[in-house]
């Protein structure tokens, strides 16, 4: 079977475990993303105002001003606003939602701590890092956080909600980061496939749904099948709008740990790349959460280690170059610290719910524009070069 060199090592191990997924993993390393490559293309030439108010207009439906745009962004429109072939559930996503708003706290840490740790690792990783998009990038963090936000929340896919538009922007962006990469000397494609390819889309999608879910199970949710379900519904649906093929979508929690562990013997171990992210976005979280005094900085990037080796596991934090610490009780004192704060809400006078603090105080954390939602793409491989977007 044809693939990048850097899978052929670990095929025919993956095929032993799971043929039929090894063979659809391996055969969508090779793929990019035609609708959306196509019509970042088209745009090539276009400014980046004149991309932005173009790609604005397909967001929102704006038909009059879609007539100017090259045929292939409208085309790109057309596909990903048709349904889903597995036709998606707004009320099976509730339970999803709902879990979400009632332990937001616990699934920003899993997200940081975790997901976006392991999900970023290996190839998907290296893109990010070599644009410099990702390690100690806090703009990008809260673009992260907010998008999370933005699909739990009820409506938020709908064809004009803001969790839908803000897909298919991260979308539109992998194509453009994939195009600037491709036409630079940066990327191997012989060895690795295109950047950010489908494959490495599904595998993060994984982190971002069932790895998640781990997490916040070991920081103390209780998640009943239902809201499981309702998570990996909306996590389906994001998926398929980044692009994933349907053979790689992940419906159910087993499904995406199926994924992981085949991917897990065809790609490389962690890397340079990887552990720069990890550490970067670890580094990042205390000017997220407005914390300047060196001390406080200190001990909380300490307890953040602590935190997000006891949740991915030594092995994987020894690899990524983080502190050694023993994680003895590391969990359990989150789990705490937070039933300590419900208590506190509870029976101060005057006090918001626990539930409402912790959305509330999530949303502050992503919000990173004051303008609504920019659809600028990145003109440059490297961040520190490209134009403002």
């Amino acid at each position: 079977m044809e693939m990048p060199s850097l899978y052929v090592e670990g095929y025919e191990r993956a095929k032993a475990v799971d043929p039929d997924l090894t063979e659809a993993y391996v055969e969508n390393t090779l793929a990019g993303d035609p609708p959306a490559d196509a019509a970042m293309a088209a745009l090539a030439d276009f400014s980046q105002g004149q991309s932005h108010r173009l790609i604005e207009a397909g967001m929102n439906g704006d038909e009059e001003t879609m007539r100017e745009a090259p045929d292939a962004l409208r085309e790109f429109f057309s596909e990903v606003s048709r349904p889903p072939p597995f036709g998606y559930d707004p009320e099976r996503a509730a339970a999803g939602s709902r879990v979400f708003y009632k332990y937001s706290d616990l699934f920003f840490v899993g997200l940081v701590l975790d997901s976006l740790i392991t999900g970023l690792g290996g190839g998907i990783g290296k893109a990010f890092w070599i644009t410099g998009r990702t390690a100690g990038n806090l703009r990008r963090l809260k673009q992260t956080t907010r998008h999370l936000v933005e699909v739990t929340l009820p409506g938020g896919l709908d064809r004009q909600g803001d969790g839908w538009k803000l897909t298919i922007r991260i979308r539109l962006i992998h194509a453009q980061m994939r195009r600037l990469l491709l036409d630079s000397n940066e990327w191997d494609v012989p060895v690795e496939g295109p950047p950010i390819h489908k494959a490495h889309l599904a595998l993060a999608s994984t982190a971002l749904s069932g790895i998640q879910l781990q997490s916040v199970r070991k920081l103390g949710v209780p998640l009943t099948e239902e809201e499981s379900d309702g998570f990996m519904h909306i996590w389906q649906y994001v998926s398929w709008l980044f692009g994933v093929p349907e053979v790689l979508l992940c419906e159910t929690e087993e499904d995406a740990m199926n994924m992981r562990g085949v991917a897990s013997l065809l790609e490389p171990l962690p890397d340079k790349p990887s552990a720069e992210v990890a550490h970067g976005l670890i580094g990042s979280v205390p000017e997220l959460l407005e914390i300047s005094e060196p001390a406080k900085q200190k001990r909380l990037v300490s307890a953040l280690y602590r935190t997000s080796r006891a949740l991915i596991g030594n092995e994987l934090a020894d690899r990524l170059g983080y502190p050694k610490q023993s994680t003895l009780g590391a969990l359990a004192l989150v789990r705490t610290q937070r039933k300590a704060k419900i208590l506190y809400s509870r029976v101060m006078p005057g006090a918001s719910s626990h539930d409402f603090n912790n959305f509330a105080g999530l949303l502050q954390r992503s919000v990173y524009d004051d303008t609504g939602i920019s659809y600028r793409v990145p003109d440059a491989v490297k961040d520190t070069a490209s134009t403002p977007w």
